[in-house]
């Protein structure tokens, strides 16, 4: 069981995404969020990982220390550009409604919320975590736990592809970044 894509990759389609809607950023912290979001659902909606990079419980949460240490160059800031375009029709249908599910579920909420929803007791984070000492997340755990989770999934129009229009069909732009952002 493989993933098709990178972390870096994924974080680098969110980067895009994010910074194409006004008044939106994203920083590691929120990013390294996101991702294990991905990952849990990967594995629940699609049978398999989205990527193999691993997951690691760190003091501030779920980390994927490759897309960590590319991206601690901007501390606390938004990542402003991704280190590579990430070219969303390399996308399937389904990894593509995961990706735009995740993000309408989690990226409302800011990095040091998605760090406290991350930390609920006997989570995936929780059983792995030791202070300081960044152990691996199991994926089976992973698994396990999203199974018991509900998350709401969003149609989206696959004729309209770009990075922008890749929301779901009920996003309304100005209103819901003034919402959410």
């Amino acid at each position: 069981m493989s993933g098709k894509f990178t972390a870096v990759e994924i974080a680098n389609f969110y980067i895009q995404l994010l910074n194409s809607i006004p008044d939106n950023s994203i920083d590691n912290l929120k990013i390294n969020k996101l991702l294990y979001y991905v990952q849990g659902w990967s594995l629940v909606r699609l049978g398999h990982p989205m990527f193999d990079d691993e997951i690691q419980a760190w003091d501030y949460g779920p980390v994927i220390p490759t897309v960590y240490h590319i991206y601690k160059c901007c501390g606390k800031s938004p990542i402003e550009e991704p280190i590579e375009a990430f070219d969303e029709k390399r996308l399937s249908p389904k990894e593509l409604e995961l990706l735009i599910d995740v993000y309408t579920q989690y990226g409302r909420y800011t990095g040091w919320a998605l760090k406290d929803m991350t930390h609920v007791k006997g989570g995936p984070w929780d059983q792995a975590y030791r202070p300081k000492a960044n152990c691996r997340i199991d994926l089976n755990t992973m698994k396990d736990y999203f199974l018991g989770q509900e998350m709401p999934t969003f149609e989206v129009d696959m004729t309209k592809l770009d990075i922008v229009k890749a929301v779901p069909a009920s996003w309304d732009t100005e209103e819901d970044c003034a919402i959410y952002g």
